[in-house]
């Protein structure tokens, strides 16, 4: 997988989510190194194509360095079915891998399969998703600061005042209202920001387009659109109304940040989601579990963040079909942990420019 530089922005309040420490599995320093399985509930988007590269390659390395003794990964051949992915789970069980990595399709449907997990000792997280099972370590981004750093930048973006749209992601889902909920907050804090029309594009560059199209006749000038990653599809429905371009939230994928980088996008654009790299976050942290490290029960990692300054360079290296993510590494890992343990989350370095 090619990566990106980029400067990042992080932001305050991610350790709001976390919980408290979970008592470790593991105290002996010098245990072999872990096998390692991670078990995948869907590949079908560029997201999820993009996380699964960024942990092979990152696990290829860990293997390498002798970090861990060996790795699989299963996909599950549906479109996020909870039960095909706990038929590929018992599979996976069958081998007995010390470190069990799930990106599940439901946060509460696998908890039996992964308690059978946990009863024979192996050191399970789940990433990308949250759980209540009380053995199960999670690795996660904040919702809330995904839309807080993608929010503000539009609104710094067009100085403060004017005219945006509020483009909100899948309507009802626990997620799209812990976003709206903190874009609202910082609407509230900004008042000479005036939100001239609403509308659900779910995130989606295709949607947004369609929609806009179909109100931007009947709206004033806008100098921003607030939103989820659909700042394509945004600038697209702009360009197609002969309008000026607004600011915009583009998802970091290569197409994006390609269109973005050719002129679209008005300055002070961004880019913002979810890091693909969480599988590499969470092989690490499982392996500081496994090894006996003090480990918090929930440990927050920082969404993917390219602002202007830093578009250019992760053109340079991601593909048109992938999202950008973090490159992830022990060290880099284990400080993350220590962050969300002393509360410096905020001012925690992120990782370097990635490189290929």
């Amino acid at each position: 997988m090619r990566y990106k530089t980029l400067n990042c922005l992080l932001v305050a309040g991610l350790l709001s989510g976390a919980a408290g420490l979970a008592p470790t599995i593991a105290s002996a320093q010098d245990k072999a190194a872990p096998s390692v399985a991670l078990s995948n509930a869907f590949l079908g988007n560029a997201w999820r194509r993009s996380m699964i590269t960024a942990f092979e390659e990152a696990a290829t390395a860990a293997q390498a360095e002798g970090l861990i003794s060996a790795f699989q990964v299963a996909n599950a051949p549906g479109e996020n079915s909870a039960t095909e992915q706990i038929a590929q789970l018992k599979a996976l069980l069958l081998d007995r891998p010390d470190i069990l990595l799930v990106n599940p399709a439901s946060p509460t449907a696998l908890n039996p399969t992964l308690q059978q997990a946990c009863d024979l000792g192996i050191v399970v997280a789940v990433f990308d998703s949250s759980t209540d099972l009380d053995c199960a370590y999670v690795v996660t981004n904040s919702f809330g600061d995904w839309a807080r750093l993608s929010t503000q930048a539009v609104i710094d973006g067009i100085g403060g005042a004017g005219n945006v749209l509020l483009a909100r992601g899948v309507q009802g889902s626990p997620p799209e209202l812990e976003m709206y909920q903190v874009q609202m907050d910082l609407l509230a804090a900004n008042p000479a920001v005036k939100v001239v029309g609403e509308l659900f594009t779910f995130c989606d560059s295709g949607k947004a387009q369609e929609a806009i199209l179909g109100i931007i006749a009947s709206l004033p000038d806008v100098q921003g659109v607030i939103g989820c990653g659909e700042g394509l599809g945004s600038v697209q429905a702009f360009q197609t109304a002969g309008r000026d371009i607004p600011v915009v939230a583009f998802a970091p994928s290569g197409r994006a940040l390609e269109f973005w980088g050719a002129g679209n996008g008005a300055p002070g654009s961004v880019a913002v989601m979810s890091d693909p790299g969480q599988g590499v976050a969470a092989m690490f942290t499982a392996i500081s579990v496994y090894h006996g490290a003090e480990v918090p029960r929930t440990t927050i990692f920082p969404p993917v963040v390219v602002s202007d300054d830093a578009r250019d360079a992760w053109i340079a290296v991601v593909g048109d079909d992938e999202i950008a993510s973090w490159q992830w590494t022990k060290d880099l890992v284990d400080a993350q942990i220590a962050a969300n343990i002393n509360g410096t989350v905020e001012t925690a370095a992120l990782p370097p420019v990635p490189q290929r």
